[in-house]
């Protein structure tokens, strides 16, 4: 598939169900990720993204609260959550990995179709088995395995 039919294909899912989700296979130096794309156009909500696992269950994961965010639930009102047996919070992403970097590719092709930049996006954090978090960006303990995208 060409990048035009995955951006229609994309701008289709949105008009469907309100949102579509991006899943990336990191390379061998990086990690994967996901994130959804059309909540900000459809629900006036910041966008997701989960870094970290893999592409198919933070794909998943993602999916999972863009359906929450579909009938009406804000999760910026919420502190932690849990979504099977993760626990899961929220934190702003940086303007600056909105804007710039490889996280949301595809996510800004998809918007620019509408005139629009890359919207206001939330980074789903997740626990270790533990139950911690990462606390800071550039925390050793996480960086390679879950990347704060955080100012």
């Amino acid at each position: 598939m060409g990048s035009f039919e995955v951006v229609d294909s994309f701008r289709q899912d949105i008009a469907e169900i309100g949102y579509s989700i991006a899943a990336v296979t990191g390379d061998r130096t990086g990690c994967d990720w996901a994130y959804s794309v059309g909540l900000h156009h459809t629900h006036r909500h910041p966008e997701l993204i989960m870094v970290g696992l893999d592409a198919p269950l933070a794909g998943a994961i993602i999916q999972a609260l863009a359906d929450k965010v579909g009938t009406g639930t804000d999760l910026r009102e919420h502190g932690d959550v849990m979504v099977g047996p993760m626990s899961l919070r929220f934190r702003q992403v940086d303007d600056l990995f909105c804007s710039r970097g490889d996280w949301f590719n595809l996510g800004r092709e998809v918007v620019s179709t509408w005139g629009e930049r890359w919207p206001p996006t939330l980074q789903v954090v997740w626990a270790d088995d533990s139950g911690r978090f990462p606390e800071e960006q550039g925390d050793p303990a996480w960086l390679l395995r879950q990347p704060l995208l955080v100012g």
